[in-house]
């Protein structure tokens, strides 16, 4: 049997799912305009709902309401599921979305409409209705506007292209932040429920994707949701009947454009030239272009033959698929030059740059040389962005295996315990590498043969000289990971370097490593995704605690213990939901940690904090005190 569900509360639901943060009170009472008293009875009654399918809607104190992050997997399952009452009234909306939600309900009607079955549609009375499209002319613009005939009602009236850019600009807005078909169909509006199923915009997606990956065609995530959101409105309005010119396109001439446009429609519908006409001017407003005409084929292709054989020069005949990458490079700078010729340009993305030349470095060099012709040649300004595309084919059509950076050896003092940390932690700080093992000092005195390691990470003075050696702490502190940084940089003994560099250290110039970004734990797979998880969660403390100042070094023992503590108190934290106030002992303690070592309390405090709010789990002051000590013990 069908859940039912009251409009507001699937809104509210559907707010709680797609929240990364916990969702207070005040929140409800703004977005549907209601009283405390009304939002608390439709909070109560979807509690009961998601209870039958054992999905919390926890309260944190202080913060608001949340749905763990295990169960929104299994909540977003249940809304799509769920039987709506009926739609929600304007009266639950504001201004702007008023607006939105009235003309995607006369966006989908083809005939005219009257005031009578306008206003029972959002439950308001026609004098509020003939208000509100009052003032929607002025929120149309100019190329849009509200047709009303005395007998027969109210229609959209406008050119057909226009139409559509206005919907699909309502439409991106809605799905700004989400990546899948559920996602983007729980997000509908109430007024095209019905009008689009989950198996429309899985089609539509899985096309766009299916030709990118056919052409090539790299686009942004914001441009990739504009063209679905066109595909999807575009959907909408063949099955009405309103198609954009009625003379037939010519023979399909094989390009991006044909392919998809012919791949999005129905067999005989929707492939008229003016459709795609318009559908090539809605690729070149979202960075694709696909026709000739902006670029000199001519000389792109002879500009192109030099980068191959520049490539060629450096790296030998065999280190590429010289065809695959001239067509790579062709549709990528064809695409480059045309938005040049336009005066576009894509804005840069730090964390691909960063991406690209800490992991590509290499190829990012070799990039850099052939840019330089590229620029020389086309005579146009070739930004880092670009250079780093350009690295990433270079990779993709590669003969050989990237050997990134270089073999290490850590070295620990006994080659067991916190050495299998520090050499996790290792990986990912420094993915480039390639750590060849963790063995103790006693084991690399044994070994005579280390031609195929390049230097050695150790966390004790070494005598050996076969290879550099680099002396780092335990738990590879900030200063460590410089330090390694410089040593990959110069390519020299780290003491000769100046040490005056920008930190690089990946605490301050990443997101934390412990954010999650894939889907959350769920039955199925529970096991290896909260594996995943707590080995995230362990990553995250050693990087803030690489952060402690000098005097805060903690001894291999206190850093094992807190991990193990740490370990086997994360089921304690999912399975306390609204724990025990501390006693006045710990609440003592934790106010004399606070004032005694700001810095540490600081630091740590932000961690807890983290773990909150990914989480969804409240870290009781007794925990937080015993994590403190494991610090403070030894100071």
């Amino acid at each position: 049997m069908k859940e039912v569900l009251k409009a507001r509360q699937a809104e509210m639901l559907k707010a709680l799912i797609t929240a990364s943060v916990p969702l207070d009170l005040d929140f409800f009472k703004d977005k549907f305009e209601k009283q405390d008293r009304t939002i608390r009875y439709d909070l109560g009654e979807l509690k009961e709902v998601c209870v039958r399918h054992k999905i919390e809607i926890c309260y944190l104190t202080k913060q608001g309401y949340y749905i763990p992050a295990a169960q929104k997997t299994k909540a977003s399952k249940l809304l799509v599921q769920c039987e709506i009452t009926s739609r929600m009234g304007l009266g639950d909306s504001s201004g702007e979305e008023r607006f939105e939600r009235l003309y995607l309900y006369l966006f989908v009607q083809k005939d005219y409409i009257t005031a009578e079955k306008l206003a029972a549609a959002y439950y308001i009375s026609r004098s509020t209705l003939s208000r509100i499209l009052g003032k929607m002319e002025e929120w149309f613009g100019h190329t849009v506007s509200l047709k009303v005939r005395k007998a027969s009602g109210y229609r959209l009236e406008g050119d057909e292209m226009a139409l559509r850019r206005l919907a699909v600009r309502i439409l991106a807005a809605r799905f700004k932040g989400s990546y899948t078909a559920e996602d983007w169909f729980m997000l509908l509006p109430p007024e095209l429920k019905g009008k689009l199923m989950l198996r429309d915009i899985e089609e539509l997606s899985q096309s766009i994707r299916r030709l990118n990956s056919r052409y090539n065609v790299w686009i942004s995530n914001a441009s990739y949701l504009n063209l679905l959101c066109y595909c999807m409105v575009r959907r909408l309005r063949l099955r009405m009947g309103c198609v954009v010119g009625e003379t037939a396109a010519g023979e399909n001439g094989g390009s991006y454009a044909d392919m998809l446009l012919e791949e999005l429609s129905d067999p005989g519908k929707g492939t008229s030239q003016g459709e795609l006409e318009a559908f090539t001017q809605i690729l070149q407003e979202n960075g694709i272009y696909i026709q000739k005409g902006f670029v000199e084929e001519a000389r792109l292709t002879g500009t192109i033959h030099k980068v191959l054989s520049y490539i060629e020069e450096k790296r030998g005949k065999d280190s590429f698929h010289m065809e695959a990458l001239y067509q790579d490079l062709f549709e990528h700078l064809r695409n480059f030059l045309n938005l040049s010729a336009q005066g576009r340009a894509e804005e840069e993305n730090p964390y691909v740059l960063e991406e690209v030349r800490e992991h590509y470095y290499s190829y990012y060099q070799l990039a850099r040389d052939c840019g330089e012709i590229i620029q020389r040649e086309m005579n146009l300004p070739y930004q880092e962005l670009e250079i780093c595309y350009l690295a990433v084919y270079l990779y993709k059509n590669s003969l050989q295996t990237e050997r990134t950076g270089k073999n290490v050896l850590v070295v620990c003092a006994t080659g067991k315990g916190l050495s299998h940390l520090l050499t996790l932690r290792i990986k990912n700080v420094f993915p480039m590498l390639n750590v060849a093992g963790q063995i103790s000092p006693w084991q690399l005195s044994k070994v005579s043969d280390l031609k195929d390691v390049d230097f050695v990470i150790s966390t004790i003075p070494l005598e050996n000289k076969l290879v550099p050696v680099i002396k780092i702490s335990r738990i590879l502190s900030e200063e460590d990971i410089k330090r390694i940084r410089d040593f990959l940089k110069y390519g020299n003994l780290v003491d000769e370097i100046p040490m005056s560099q920008r930190n690089e250290a990946s605490f301050g110039a990443k997101e934390d490593p412990f954010l999650l970004r894939e889907k959350p734990v769920t039955e199925e797979g529970g096991l290896v995704e909260a594996a995943s998880i707590l080995s995230r969660l362990i990553l995250t403390l050693l990087e803030y605690t690489s952060k402690f100042p000098p005097k805060y070094r903690m001894s291999r023992d206190a850093m094992l213990g807190m991990v193990i503590h740490m370990s086997m108190a994360v089921p304690r934290w999912f399975e306390e939901s609204s724990q025990e106030e501390a006693s006045e002992d710990f609440e003592r303690e934790y106010q004399r940690i606070r004032k005694k070592d700001p810095d540490i309390f600081a630091l740590m405090e932000k961690f807890f904090d983290l773990v909150e709010k990914t989480l969804r789990v409240r870290i009781s002051i007794s925990e937080r005190v015993a994590f403190f000590l494991y610090i403070t013990e030894e100071v």
